[in-house]
């Protein structure tokens, strides 16, 4: 496969003090979660550097690269495609893939109090600019601004613009139940208040996928946690801010994603055959 070579930035990592009062500059840390897929990094970055990370200063940049779905060599051109993108990049080469394990060590290599959480398989379609994270700011309890999608579609006129999950909670041991709505937090591209996030990390139990345990009532430690806080989800359709490119890279390999338990897995050729659950993907 020949190497993929982004123009090289020259992105200085910046010396931020934010005090003991809650500020919103323009300096970021980013993280992301990758696999062996030299193609789809390309492309994310791209997207996002033009539209986004080139107008705001980037503290830690910080990727994992799990080692599947791909060869050796395809982590090396993965690694290169970074390394030409920002030179002093935290790279992270586990030698066994896990994406719980891969958010938790991302999110604990953090340092700023906003953080970009991005996955290697999207694509960002307009400008975002620096006022975006304003929102921070000005709620205390608000602690990710997440980018809506067509497979997420989360209809902000009509549930508003936080996005929970209705979950279901026995009463008094009865046969009956009722539905709360609790916060569900997500793993797409969205920005991150640092605090909460580092928080969340010391909490992820990585038996469980990432996103589904915060609502999920596997880990009621986590939950409790968040319970305080919320997100917010912007771009409504059809004008959405981001695309998965992920879906279609499966499809076109015969790879299908299933969800049990609040756990998620992998079925296809490229696991060999083989069934790969976030505990080990």
């Amino acid at each position: 496969m020949n190497k993929i070579l982004l123009p090289e930035k020259h992105h200085p990592v910046a010396q931020v003090s934010y005090g003991s009062v809650f500020r919103t500059p323009d300096t970021i840390d980013v993280c992301v979660t990758a696999a062996r897929r030299p193609d789809l990094l390309a492309a994310t970055l791209e997207s996002f550097d033009k539209n986004l990370l080139s107008n705001f200063e980037i503290g830690r940049f910080i990727i994992n690269i799990d080692p599947v779905f791909g060869t050796v060599d395809d982590e090396e051109v993965c690694i290169d495609l970074v390394r030409a993108y920002r030179a002093d990049a935290i790279i992270h080469r586990p030698e066994a893939a896990g994406f719980t394990a891969a958010v938790k060590r991302n999110w604990r290599s953090t340092a700023a109090e906003t953080v970009l959480h991005l996955e290697d398989d999207w694509l960002l379609q307009r400008p975002v600019s620096p006022d975006i994270i304003d929102a921070f700011g000005k709620d205390p309890s608000l602690a990710q601004i997440c980018f809506n999608h067509a497979t997420k579609a989360w209809d902000g006129k009509r549930k508003g613009t936080s996005c929970y999950h209705r979950q279901r909670r026995a009463f008094l041991n009865l046969p009956v139940s009722f539905k709360r709505k609790v916060p569900a937090f997500l793993t797409c591209p969205s920005f991150f208040r640092g605090s909460f996030l580092r928080g969340a990390a010391d909490l992820l139990d990585q038996n469980y996928d990432p996103e589904k345990q915060f609502f999920s009532q596997v880990n009621k430690p986590l939950e409790s946690y968040v319970s305080t806080f919320h997100n917010i989800m912007i771009g409504d359709a059809p004008d959405y801010y981001i695309v998965d490119t992920g879906r279609e890279w499966r499809q076109k390999r015969g790879i299908e994603k299933y969800v049990l338990e609040a756990q998620s897995y992998w079925h296809g050729e490229a696991a060999s055959g083989e069934t790969i659950s976030d505990a080990s993907l």
